[in-house]
């Protein structure tokens, strides 16, 4: 009679326990289970699989009202778990995960506590911290705490761990992602900072974070970035972030470039001086060809061009009449980017013109002139197109500058002028040497230009053609009629990811010219494409470009 009353017993208690179990759909009881080290798995489990139900059944929409009943039900007892437990490291994990997907501002304190990482223990926790924060919208109030503890996890990372790379490289976009001037000072750190225990990959993600903040107190840091360099690698540089950061700044980044230009900023002299004497290390010949002047010049001179403001003219001009050839010719391709009026941009004609026929017939002329008649047509002005015509006519020129110049005319050229720039090829003699490399420079772009004329419809669909040569006419012609067109902005923001570089480029500098307000879609697109080609050569080839070109219209765009 005994055995049977205790075996009700018996029974009756593990009804009991059971009976307590939280209902496997419920999200609050789930919660509550949090707290139980022995159902804190399956509540974790289950937790998750009720998450994304309820987002995919609302498309993502965490603001729907059964999402946020879900959140109010469980983040809190969540953000707890977390602290509370902090030998679960397993568990806490998954809680993270859990986190990462709610992105709710109530497990901030949590996120922060997992920012604190140990080494060989808790890297993948700060990691996942770092990236739900980059994607949550964090409250005024929490991003002083939240950017203390992004930075002070980033300052423990001092190795060249494949781990301590993801955690560089989690802290640092997510301090960009703040958008708060309190991160500016540990993202130069990162920024600034030379050591063979840092990736210089980190430096450039560092200063392109301290662009996205636009801090002027950033300036200094930024033009330091101009020159900086990988200390086992001087060919691996920060100079197109470093300008792109710059433009984005905007005018407090003028007078200290000029000051650079001038030549009386010590720190870039000095830096300058250190990269030339890294690369004789590797390279005598290219060293000797290279002077201070020239490598600050260089930057600083692109970097104005680049912001585009009118004080820059004068002391541009000025450049050009250097006695160093690189610095004329830099000073020439900075003027011509200049935002100023008509009146000036006449003096920018006959001052590229001028220093383009001033040029010596050396190897080093020859390409300055190549370069110039590149970026003459890159105005997309009509009045260039009898020069051009005049230098591709001039026989006694070195054949590589006629070439370019009969592309620069029929790149810019309508049906009339392309159907002159034919007539003249060929009327040339077969015995001359030329008649067919001018026919096959400039054949596509011709046709294209005699089927279309003036027409951007016509044009916007050739954007979209197999031949190389004939989406660049395109993209050409809708720099020079499109000024102001969405459909043409639009269309040529799909080719900023276009498979060969030459056709991106002539889309993004295209787009510098007719998008007049800005361009959302096509700041986002190039982002886009940091992200997924950062170190591939398309990238490296098409970014020192389109960097500038991205703030500028980011810029125009607020």
């Amino acid at each position: 009679m005994k055995k049977v009353r205790f075996s009700l017993l018996i029974t009756a208690l593990l009804a009991g326990l059971i009976a307590c179990h939280a209902d496997k759909d419920d999200p609050a009881g789930q919660a509550d289970e949090l707290t139980d080290p022995v159902r804190r798995e399956n509540a974790l489990s289950n937790l998750q699989r009720l998450y994304g139900n309820v987002l995919a059944d609302h498309e993502g929409d965490r603001s729907a009202a059964p999402v946020q009943e879900f959140h109010d039900q469980v983040a809190e007892k969540l953000n707890a778990a977390y602290i509370d437990n902090p030998a679960d490291n397993q568990n806490r994990l998954t809680m993270l995960e859990l986190m990462k997907e709610m992105r709710d501002v109530r497990t901030i304190p949590a996120l922060i506590e997992a920012l604190d990482w140990r080494a060989e223990v808790s890297e993948n926790h700060a990691i996942s911290a770092a990236d739900t924060l980059r994607y949550m919208e964090v409250p005024a109030d929490k991003k002083g705490d939240v950017i203390s503890g992004l930075c002070e996890g980033l300052a423990k990372v001092t190795g060249p761990r494949p781990i301590d790379n993801r955690l560089r490289n989690g802290f640092i976009k997510a301090l960009g992602a703040q958008n708060d001037h309190a991160a500016t000072e540990c993202l130069i750190d990162v920024a600034t900072n030379q050591s063979e225990e840092q990736n210089f990959l980190f430096n450039r993600l560092a200063a392109q974070q301290l662009g996205i903040l636009a801090d002027p107190q950033a300036v200094p840091a930024l033009i330091k970035s101009l020159f900086l360099f990988a200390p086992n690698n001087p060919a691996m540089r920060m100079n197109d972030v470093a300008a792109e950061a710059l433009v984005r700044i905007g005018r407090p980044s003028l007078e200290p470039l000029l000051q650079v230009m001038r030549g009386e900023h010590e720190q870039a002299n000095a830096i300058a001086e250190a990269y030339i004497e890294a690369v004789r290390q590797r390279d005598e010949n290219a060293a000797a060809q290279m002077s201070v002047a020239q490598v600050t010049g260089s930057e600083a001179t692109f970097t104005l061009g680049a912001l585009g403001y009118a004080e820059a003219f004068e002391p541009l001009k000025a450049e050009t009449e250097s006695e160093d050839i690189f610095r004329r010719v830099n000073g020439a391709v900075a003027l011509a980017q200049l935002n100023v009026p008509e009146a000036q941009e006449a003096q920018i004609h006959a001052r590229m013109k001028t220093v383009y026929e001033g040029l010596p017939d050396d190897a080093t002329g020859l390409q300055a002139r190549a370069q110039l008649l590149a970026n003459m047509r890159q105005t997309y002005d009509a009045e260039y197109l009898p020069f051009f015509l005049a230098e591709a006519q001039k026989e006694d020129l070195h054949p590589a500058v006629r070439i370019e110049a009969v592309k620069a005319y029929a790149l810019l050229a309508d049906k009339e002028g392309a159907q002159q720039l034919q007539s003249w090829i060929e009327g040339l003699s077969d015995d001359d040497g030329y008649k067919t490399t001018f026919q096959t420079e400039s054949a596509k772009a011709i046709e294209t230009a005699i089927a279309c004329d003036e027409d951007i419809a016509c044009y916007r669909g050739k954007l979209d053609d197999s031949e190389k040569e004939v989406a660049r006419k395109a993209a050409f012609m809708l720099g020079r009629l499109g000024r102001g067109n969405a459909e043409v902005i639009a269309a040529l923001v799909e080719k900023l990811s276009h498979s060969e570089v030459e056709v991106r480029l002539s889309a993004i500098h295209a787009l510098d010219e007719i998008a007049t307000d800005g361009s959302e879609a096509a700041v986002a697109k190039i982002e886009e494409l940091r992200e997924t080609e950062e170190g591939r050569a398309i990238w490296t080839q098409f970014s020192r470009e389109a960097l500038p070109i991205q703030a500028r219209l980011r810029a125009r765009a607020q």
